[in-house]
């Protein structure tokens, strides 16, 4: 797997071991590559409160309330073997 493939991975594991919502997922890829809510604000076209309020949410969710904590912790995220498999599928 590439480096981005595994970013990826880790990524969307993140996002449904905590149940995040398909936007709050793109947020979060965002915000784990070290991207701010003005960067995501112009990639997906959002308002600034709706980009702050996903942070909100993420952060709540996750129970991580740093950029830099989420950062780490995506990527230290674990990834199986059948995680990497099902998502070339």
């Amino acid at each position: 797997m590439s480096e981005h493939e595994v970013f990826e991975a880790r990524c969307n594991a993140v996002a449904e071991m905590y149940q995040l919502s398909p936007r709050e997922t793109d947020v979060l890829r965002y915000l784990a590559k070290g991207r701010n809510a003005a960067y995501i604000q112009n990639k997906l076209t959002i308002s600034p409160h709706t980009v702050k309020s996903h942070i909100y949410s993420i952060y709540r969710k996750t129970d991580i309330h740093s950029q830099q904590s989420l950062m780490d912790f995506v990527e230290d995220y674990p990834v199986s073997v059948s995680q990497q498999s099902s998502k070339k599928k």
